[in-house]
């Protein structure tokens, strides 16, 4: 079987609000949630939301669950309907990529999801990003029960763009207009 080719759009506002963060808290790690769209094999991400683990290290982040959802709904109170939840971003303090517990923790987000998750995750060893790397999971839908289903996890490069993040936005619910009509 082949695999799916997905890719991540990644706005630059978006990319610079994740950076910011990252230079607030290096060299702790960080993260949060990505709001955007999905149009078939493609993740657009328009918005990058910072969601705060008081506990977090140099070595661990965990994003916690009420704190993204409370951050989530504020953020999309004033987004076009189109605009949801696509994934998690966090990030390391060294130049490494996704763990394996980054790993399994989107797949196992991505069981339940409507559609393909994105990681992101922003690594280097100073307090700008060396790397930014990319997975997305995928549930392949081969049970009627999605909870069972298997998710696979492909690595993927991250595209960054630099069209501002309303226009993105506009072009998604137009998008979602045509597919309607």
């Amino acid at each position: 079987m082949t695999a799916p080719s997905h890719t991540i759009f990644l706005a630059r506002a978006a990319l610079d609000t994740a950076v910011a963060h990252r230079t607030a808290a290096f060299p702790t790690e960080t993260g949060g949630i990505l709001l955007g769209f999905r149009a078939h094999d493609l993740v657009v991400v328009t918005r990058v939301l910072a969601v705060a683990d008081p506990r977090a290290t140099r070595f661990g982040y965990l994003r916690h669950r009420r704190r993204a959802q409370a951050r989530m709904a504020v953020a999309l109170s004033d987004a076009l309907p189109v605009i949801g939840y696509v994934g998690e971003w966090h990030t390391h303090p060294a130049d490494a990529g996704p763990s394996k517990t980054d790993l399994r923790a989107v797949g196992a987000t991505a069981r339940l999801a409507e559609g393909p998750v994105a990681l992101i995750v922003l690594a280097g060893p100073d307090a700008q990003p060396a790397t930014v790397y990319g997975a997305v999971a995928v549930r392949q839908d081969f049970w009627p029960i999605a909870a069972i289903n298997p998710v696979e996890v492909i690595s993927v490069e991250v595209d960054i763009t630099d069209d501002s993040v309303a226009s993105l936005e506009v072009e998604a619910a137009a998008l979602t207009e045509r597919e309607r009509s």
